[in-house]
């Protein structure tokens, strides 16, 4: 059986990681975070997962909040005039569904259930200094990680974006209870 490491606990890593799992291989995770850190930690991201995205949970069998979080079945946009009136008002509808699950909930969930079906996990936040001992231990060294020392070995790559820096900034709340709005009241959407 092929040993591998998956460096990196987030949804790529996780994912990665529980799929080999399933498939029979000998995995070890390695995460900067215990399950209990991501858990009750700060907010790691904004996130909604579109319908492809779900489907891949799905096909690992990782979907375990997809019956609780609510289902979105349309984005929309407005903005508001000086007045009261709307000068941009749109609705569209997805293919499928989208959802939202807090990270914290997601990433600690999937750790969980890493190590409960066999895996093992390591909390360490990997360096440049451990590949020699990574390349000895394992037959594959995976890295799926989105910082850290190690990530800094992979350069960005400039042809595939003129950014040099985020473009954006997030802000997040998790409410319960809203109801779709007057003007489109068979839409459950999510809204700007």
């Amino acid at each position: 059986m092929r040993k591998i490491l998956v460096v990196g606990a987030g949804q790529s890593g996780l994912q990665l990681a529980l799929g080999l799992q399933s498939h029979g291989y000998e995995v070890t995770l390695m995460s900067n975070r215990t399950a209990d850190e991501i858990r009750y930690g700060r907010v790691m991201s904004t996130q909604c997962m579109f319908h492809t995205a779900l489907q891949h949970e799905r096909d690992l069998g990782l979907n375990f909040w997809e019956s609780q979080a609510p289902r979105m079945t349309g984005i929309g946009l407005s903005v508001s005039g000086p007045g009261a009136e709307r000068l941009v008002d749109w609705v569209g509808r997805l293919d499928g569904y989208a959802q939202s699950v807090d990270q914290r909930v997601k990433m600690a969930g999937w750790l969980d259930t890493f190590a409960q079906r066999g895996g093992q996990l390591v909390v360490h936040g990997a360096a440049v200094s451990d590949l020699d001992y990574f390349a000895r231990v394992y037959d594959l060294v995976l890295v799926a990680a989105g910082k850290g020392e190690l990530v800094s070995l992979f350069a960005r790559d400039a042809a595939r974006s003129p950014f040099t820096r985020p473009q954006r900034s997030l802000a997040a709340a998790y409410v319960h209870g809203l109801e779709p709005r007057p003007e489109h009241p068979d839409h459950e959407v999510a809204r700007c």
